[in-house]
């Protein structure tokens, strides 16, 4: 597996605490560094298998990806307790998952704003179309009669 685009040191920052089994968080932080570069279509990897030119907000994406994953340790989409209710979203059954917002930030990080989707012009330049105005002179007064 490539080396991971954040460090536990990072995860334990924002959650504020030490992560309780640091093999399984630098597993995790691998696989949604996996996700990421996926979607980026980047590995930020040099030849020696060093990171290399890691966006600065990407670490902070695949860290937000894991804590998502540790607040839901059980891929919950929702869960009651008594007449009280939470939902997690769809993709919560997953663990590990990009929302429309980790997207948007990995696109911006590498330079790209567009899904892949834009318009292709088609024209080939300005066309030459007859005039649509007709010369009076051409015609009579009189009605057509069909012959």
């Amino acid at each position: 597996m490539r080396v991971s685009l954040a460090t536990v040191d990072d995860l334990e920052r924002l959650l504020g605490r030490n992560v309780d089994d640091e093999d399984q968080s630098l597993a995790q932080l691998e696989q949604a560094s996996a996700l990421v570069r996926a979607y980026a279509r980047r590995t930020w990897v040099d030849d020696d298998g060093e990171l290399a030119d890691v966006p600065d907000d990407i670490p902070g994406v695949v860290i937000d990806i894991v804590s998502r994953s540790i607040a839901n340790l059980d891929g919950a989409v929702s869960e009651t307790l008594g007449p009280y209710s939470r939902s997690f979203g769809n993709d919560a059954s997953q663990r590990l998952y990009l929302t429309s917002a980790n997207k948007m930030v990995i696109r911006a990080a590498i330079g790209t704003t567009t899904n892949g989707i834009g318009t292709l012009s088609t024209s080939r330049g300005s066309l030459e179309t007859p005039s649509a105005i007709i010369d009076s002179d051409e015609f009579s007064d009189e009605p057509y009669t069909g012959s």
